[in-house]
Formats: structure tokens, sequence, C-alpha cells
């Protein structure tokens, strides 16, 4: 395959990877708002995946082999849960701007403190002002919430984000200490949230999945399920490899403002000056902190 064919692909698969998550995100918000709950759509995100990677982790086995335990269940509940119960609760609350904006801003910010800490990276001065602006825009945009709608439910929303930024940043370490390839990573995150999630959503009050629309249902199985619980992840795999992971984590910069429109235009929301300049100041950050370099630490 020539040079030029490399590349059209990786910039398709780049594209993609920003549209999937703006769309994820949408929809979420959008289900969570509607008919079903953050459990059903966390039971639909990661049962999917799990039951169509089900053999990959009987074959490969469903913890980090080498490691102890507590790497696999780092894997599980940053990754997994309690990740994508707190991104789809916080879409309950706040509105597809906000999600757009911190979801992806949040998750640079606490990876690269994590990794700092627990793996002694170091970062360069654009990376460093990256993550200044990052943490800028999270102030705009929270304190927009605060302004607003103080003590609020929206309030709550941006904080759930937030932590599910830590949750992720949890899981990164552990993923990349583990040594575990994305299908094998996957099915194991996917496999034992699907079986934490299937007796609490059991329990769980005023589920919407067996009462829910049939085309609700059907538009969340694609999106949540087929989309971002596989297609999406190996897309982002070929846009890593066609483009390298510094141009392919620029499509985090894509999906703030493409969450936020979508937000506008779809699901009829609005957009306060403090979201739309969190926005723009988190698009800055973005870029800045990809194009910045990392130091890992001398052996």
């Amino acid at each position: 395959m020539s040079q030029q064919s490399e590349i059209t692909i990786g910039v398709l698969a780049w594209l993609a990877t920003a549209a999937i998550v703006t769309t994820w995100q949408l929809a979420t918000r959008w289900g969570v708002t509607s008919s079903l709950t953050p459990v059903d759509l966390a039971l639909l995100r990661y049962g999917i995946p799990g039951v169509i990677l089900a053999p990959v982790l009987w074959r490969r086995g469903a913890y980090a082999r080498g490691h102890s335990w507590w790497i696999t269940a780092m894997i599980v509940f940053g990754g997994g849960l309690p990740f994508g119960l707190l991104g789809m609760a916080g879409a309950q609350f706040a509105p597809a701007a906000h999600m757009g904006a911190l979801l992806p801003g949040s998750m640079p910010l606490f990876v690269s403190i994590a990794a700092a800490v627990m793996l002694g990276e170091r970062y360069d001065g654009q990376k460093l002002c990256g993550l200044a602006l990052i943490v800028a825009a999270a102030f705009l945009i929270t304190s927009g919430s605060f302004v607003s709608d103080p003590g609020g439910a929206t309030v709550l929303g941006d904080t759930l984000f937030l932590a599910a930024g830590v949750s992720w940043a949890v899981y990164t370490v552990a993923f990349r200490k583990s040594g575990l390839d994305a299908w094998h990573g996957a099915a194991i995150i996917c496999g034992w949230s699907t079986l934490a999630l299937v007796p609490l959503w059991l329990v769980f009050p005023d589920s919407g999945l067996l009462t829910s629309p049939m085309q609700d249902l059907a538009l969340q199985v694609v999106v949540l399920g087929f989309l971002a619980g596989l297609f999406g992840m190996f897309i982002f795999g070929v846009a890593v490899a066609r483009l390298g992971p510094t141009a392919t984590a620029l499509s985090g910069a894509v999906i703030p403002a493409a969450t936020a429109i979508g937000g506008w235009v779809l699901l009829e929301e609005e957009l306060s000056r403090f979201a739309v300049s969190g926005i723009a100041v988190m698009i800055l950050g973005l870029i800045a902190f990809s194009f910045g370099r990392t130091t890992a630490p001398a052996p």
C-alpha cells in the first residue's frame, strides 16, 4: 500500500474516531434524558462487546497474567466500572456540551498526573501549558454551572464527569503496566463489567430497557454496543497505526465543539457564554497537550 493510501486511510479513521465519540456522547445524553437509565446504557455499552469478545476472554484469560490481581481490578474498575456509570450518570444532569468538553479534557489531565506520580513521567513546557489551559477550561465550564445553577443538577453532572476522568486515569496507568493488547484488554473490561452490571440491573429501579420504544433501544444498541464498544476501538487502532498517536490524539480536540454543536442542534440545549469560552480554551489546551513531549524516567 502506498504512503498516500496509508495517510488517506488514517485520516478517514481519525474522522471516524471523532464522529463515533461525539455520537456516543450525544446518544448517551439523549438516552438518559428520555426512557433509559445509566445502568441500562452501561449494560448495552459493556454487555454487547462482552458477549462478542467472550471467545477472546476464554482463550487468553480473564486477567492480566504475570501481574497482581489488583492490576486487573484497576483496569476493570477504571475503564469499565465505575467510569461508564459516572459518565452516563453525569449526562443525566449536565448538558452534552459539558460532557463533550469535560470528559475528553479531564482524561489527559488526570492521566498525566497519575503517570507523573506513579510512573515518573515528565512533560515539556508545551505539554504543561496544554494542561494549564485544560484546567482553565474546566474552571470556566464548572464556574458557569455554579453561576447559572448553584448547588443544582448541572454542578453534580460536571462533578461526575471529572470523577470519570479520574477513573480513566487509573485505568490508563494500570493498562500500561499490564502489557495487554487492546482486544484482550477490552475483553477483560467488558466481560467483568457485564458480570457486575447484570445483578445491578436486576435490582435497579426504574429500568427502561424492557419498556423503551424499539427505535430508542435500537439506536443505543448500534451506537453504544457496536459503534462505541467494538468498532470505535478498532478504528482508533487503525488511526494510530497510520498517523501515529500524537495526530490521532488530536481527535479529542474536535469532540468538545462537535458535541456542543450537536447538543445545540439535535437536543435543543442552550450554550452559555461560560460553556462556549470553556470549550474554546479546552480545544487549545488539547492541541497544545497533543504536540507536547513526554520524557520517560531513566531505567
